[in-house]
């Protein structure tokens, strides 16, 4: 009786910090598959998963990145799918090609072999990080170090746009001719914390209109960005919280809580600093 009344006052301690913290306690993983080499990225189909893997330092031009094929419920295809790269981040599938945002470089890779075939560098980009396609096959690729937001058309791949407003674009998701943003924060320092937080925004392609997501409430150095259902949900990568849009919801999953996707009712969590992707059912 002892052991069950320690359990229960250890349950209600833990809830209280958390409720505390505003943070919500953080659900069961549907399933956890370890062994990747800091995962930065899942993107994936109803069959499966591609995994960015950064194996080095963010920064790092060591050729040593590559990407991990596994099935939609957890289990390995190959490890090194597709070499070749520095530190791959961000992903984003397009009518049968996978395109890898990779320092200064895009990668296209066909999802039938996983060869590159084709590549496209863009010499002032510093940190090209997310990467985001439209229907019509534009790709929308942000750069975190040195802002702007990329855009490939046509073949071309050059900086596209520039916001003083987001001074480190992060996440990029592409919805209803409309670009959602993650600001990562404003006045970046070397440990990649900032002085201010970053918010969500919406870019509207039809007028080119830039509006913030609740009135610019700050919610965390955002990271991925994907939708579930009629949900909006982002990635805070310095603090390991994943949130509804608006910062509700809000669940700590642990540090380096990196580019979240979906496919489904399912959420796939690359935590890049165990090594690990988690599904989640948010």
């Amino acid at each position: 009786m002892r052991i069950v009344h320690t359990l229960r006052t250890l349950s209600l301690l833990t809830a209280i910090i958390y409720s505390t913290l505003g943070t919500a306690q953080p659900n069961t993983p549907t399933w956890t598959l370890k062994g990747f080499d800091q995962p930065e990225s899942v993107v994936g189909d109803e069959q499966f998963l591609y995994v960015s893997n950064i194996n080095g330092t963010p920064m790092e031009a060591n050729g040593e990145g590559y990407i991990s094929k596994i099935t939609s419920s957890g289990q390995w295809i190959k490890q090194r799918w597709a070499e070749g790269m520095d530190a791959p981040k961000g992903m984003a599938i397009h009518e049968g090609y996978l395109y890898v945002a990779d320092l200064s470089r895009l990668h296209k890779i066909d999802l039938r072999n996983g060869k590159t075939v084709a590549q496209w560098h863009a010499p002032a980009a510093q940190m090209l990080n997310d990467v985001t396609v439209s229907p019509e096959g534009i790709v929308y690729v942000s750069d975190l170090l040195a802002g702007g937001l990329y855009r490939l058309v046509d073949g071309e791949f050059s900086l596209w746009k520039s916001y003083a407003e987001i001074e480190h674009p992060n996440g990029v998701f592409w919805e209803d001719n409309q670009l959602i943003i993650g600001n990562w924060g404003q006045g970046l320092n070397d440990d990649f914390s900032t002085h201010s937080l970053g918010t969500l925004y919406r870019l509207n392609l039809a007028n080119e209109t830039l509006t913030p997501f609740h009135d610019g409430t700050p919610l965390g150095n955002i990271d991925g960005i994907t939708r579930i259902n009629d949900t909006i949900w982002i990635s805070d990568w310095l603090a390991g919280d994943l949130m509804k849009s608006d910062g509700s919801n809000k669940q700590h999953l642990g540090q380096g809580l990196a580019d979240i996707g979906s496919v489904g009712n399912i959420l796939y969590a690359p935590m890049m600093m165990d090594g690990t992707v988690n599904a989640w059912q948010p």
